[in-house]
């Protein structure tokens, strides 16, 4: 089963730079939108639509999450150049913003302010694994 997601949403004003910065696409049910382990391109602001967030393989340490609207998909490997480390597919027709990690990448850099919200986001997605962790009793074996 799917778990909810609340901090992966941005500020009013993280969102409008990124929107600035984006292409709109439309993505039907059933697209991929990137894989574990693929080189970074970019995040995606999901406008309208669904998109599960998962290992390659289902885990109950880890399962899949749904992001909704308002969300943002693939921070992480934008902000640090990484290749994705989860598979983004789109479960319901979705319309997305994306933005390349060229742009991303001067948008933090020229406004800290919004640079701060990120880590703070970043920080969410931490917190959110290590207790996904501790609550499937993976967390007991080894100390962050």
């Amino acid at each position: 089963m799917a778990t909810p997601v609340n901090n992966l949403i941005p500020s009013p004003e993280l969102k409008a730079e990124l929107d600035r910065r984006a292409t709109i696409v439309f993505k039907p049910k059933g697209t991929i939108l990137f894989r574990r382990g693929e080189d970074v391109s970019g995040l995606f602001l999901i406008r309208s639509g669904r998109v599960s967030l998962a290992l390659d393989c289902e885990t109950r340490v880890y399962p899949a999450r749904i992001l909704g609207p308002g969300a943002i998909v693939g921070l992480p490997a934008t902000v640090s150049g990484n290749p994705y480390s989860l598979t983004a597919k789109v479960v319901e027709d979705s319309e997305l913003a994306f933005v390349p990690r060229d742009k991303v990448l001067p948008c933090l850099r020229d406004n800290p302010a919004l640079c701060f919200q990120v880590m703070d986001m970043l920080s969410g997605e931490i917190s959110h694994i290590r207790s996904a962790f501790k609550q499937n009793g993976s967390g007991s074996r080894a100390k962050a």
